[in-house]
């Protein structure tokens, strides 16, 4: 009996535990006031379809996790830190505003019994609204990667914070919707 215990016990620690994702990308915009004097109101939307930042498919099996950290709240602290080092004044206090939208933000997993494959997809839409009119622009960028064995959680991390790092350095780095911005 003792020794079914045991067997039991040391299966039971042998079970795989779920992975935990962390995403916590960072910006790496040049610090010049191009926003300086602009003063506008600051979102972050999280529109994904699925909190799932990473889908595991073995087979026909397919399991999704959420990252460890909060996303959302992480992607806004970033952004706004970046737009405040760049001169811009959030507040909620202004007829402008910048929302940032998360449409997608995901990697995929196809875990075959020799190799595995990761697609990465991440997906922006900036909208602008000001003065009763509006402006939007998607911003996507996807990577794919194929590998030997089984997947390694610490790698997919690491792609798919570069990947959304790629994403966030476009969309703050266009003109576009900052001229908007500065009226």
């Amino acid at each position: 009996m003792r020794t079914l215990l045991l067997c039991l016990l040391l299966l039971a620690g042998c079970a795989s535990k779920p992975p935990r994702l962390i995403v916590s990308p960072q910006v790496f915009w040049p610090q010049a006031p191009s926003l300086q004097q602009s003063a506008f109101s600051f979102y972050l939307l999280d529109q994904r379809s699925s909190l799932n930042t990473l889908v595991i498919q073995r087979g026909d099996t397919t399991k999704g996790y959420a990252t460890a950290n909060n996303l959302r709240a992480e992607l806004e602290q970033t952004i706004a830190d970046a737009l405040r080092a760049r001169g811009a004044t959030l507040t909620n206090q202004s007829d402008r505003s910048l929302t940032i939208q998360i449409n997608q933000l995901q990697a995929r997993v196809n875990q075959r019994p020799l190799d595995h494959e990761v697609v990465n997809r991440v997906t922006m839409t900036v909208l602008v609204e000001y003065n009763g009119n509006s402006f939007s622009k998607a911003y996507s960028g996807d990577s794919r990667q194929i590998a030997p064995f089984k997947a390694d959680i610490a790698v997919i991390e690491r792609e798919l914070r570069v990947l959304t790092e790629q994403v966030l350095t476009d969309l703050l780095r266009d003109e576009s919707w900052q001229k908007l911005l500065r009226g």
